[in-house]
């Protein structure tokens, strides 16, 4: 039987799922977060073999005694995969000596997490993804074949339109207020109750010991919840990294040349949540500029276009 293997690595979970070679899914695990940028080589390559084991614990239930178990093919969906330093690293995070024997080394994909949502989101010809989660990235493709990107560079150089880049901006105004320099504000408030906390010297506590992006992007459901109580600076961080993300799209929309062309964007990711004040921002403009635009919430789970990815390697589809 050929077994196919998923993993889709995020910046807060590392879902993977096996699947048979008719897109048949047997079963799935989930496990801690797995972007070495955020918690490091061993942390991310520790959850990636926990989830195979999980899966394999699961899977041995069902097998006869002396089946082996090897996976024909399989792709890993990682966020953080943004350069050929960055697949080095995950070569040596995916073939460590605890898994490396279960996978088919020639039928292995390593790739960006936007890869494997794309896949899972549309099969159109000209089409793109953007997520917005704990952090941002946006990826497409055209009818040639041509692949293009913009964000997905982490905190420090780029998380616009992201969970964490809302929190940080919540964050920043939270404190204006308190200090006096800055507009009223519900965001102090609402904040301290999130985090459960009292006093500013524990917020500073809280936020830098220790550092955590995800600590940080859970601060963007506050700032939705605070926005739809009427607070304008929550609805104004809002509407400023809607357009961040519209940026995203449209820098990638140019790249691939699909301007005045018909083509699918997929959006995913907790932000897109927040309807009011950032789903129906940018899907606004996005009308606007691309008339013949068609936008698509991700309907299944990002894993399981890294099956679908890893069948095509199999059969040779496109």
């Amino acid at each position: 039987m050929d077994r196919i293997l998923g993993v889709d690595g995020g910046a807060t979970r590392t879902v993977a799922m096996i699947a048979d070679i008719k897109s048949n899914f047997i079963m799935e695990s989930e496990s801690g977060p797995s972007n070495y940028k955020s918690i490091g080589v061993k942390r991310a390559q520790k959850n990636i073999n926990e989830v195979i084991f999980s899966l394999l614990n699961k899977l041995k239930k069902s097998l006869k005694e002396n089946d082996q178990i090897f996976f024909s093919s399989s792709c890993f969906g990682l966020a953080g995969y943004d350069s050929d330093e960055d697949l080095g690293v995950y070569k040596k995070i995916v073939f460590n000596k605890e898994i490396k024997h279960l996978l088919n080394p020639e039928k292995v994909i390593i790739c960006n997490d936007a890869m494997i949502g794309l896949s899972a989101g549309t099969e159109n010809k000209n089409r793109i993804i953007i997520i917005c989660g704990t952090g941002s990235n946006c990826y497409g493709i055209n009818e040639y074949g041509i692949e293009a990107r913009a964000g997905g560079w982490d905190y420090i150089l780029n998380d616009e339109g992201s969970g964490f880049s809302i929190g940080v901006k919540a964050l920043k105004a939270a404190v204006k207020y308190y200090d006096g320099r800055g507009k009223d504000t519900l965001l102090l408030k609402t904040i301290f109750k999130n985090l459960g906390i009292n006093t500013i010297g524990e917020l500073m506590n809280c936020i830098y010991n220790p550092f955590s992006k995800e600590k940080i992007a859970s601060l963007a459901k506050t700032v939705e919840r605070t926005a739809d109580l009427g607070d304008q600076v929550s609805i104004e961080i809002l509407r400023e990294e809607a357009l961040e993300a519209f940026y995203l799209i449209k820098a990638v929309v140019k790249k691939l040349r699909i301007e005045k062309l018909e083509f699918d964007c997929v959006l995913t990711g907790s932000v897109f949540k927040c309807e009011k004040y950032f789903t129906s921002i940018l899907v606004k403009k996005l009308k606007e500029c691309h008339p013949r635009i068609r936008i698509l919430p991700l309907k299944i789970k990002p894993v399981e276009g890294a099956i679908r990815l890893a069948i095509k390697s199999v059969t040779g589809l496109r």
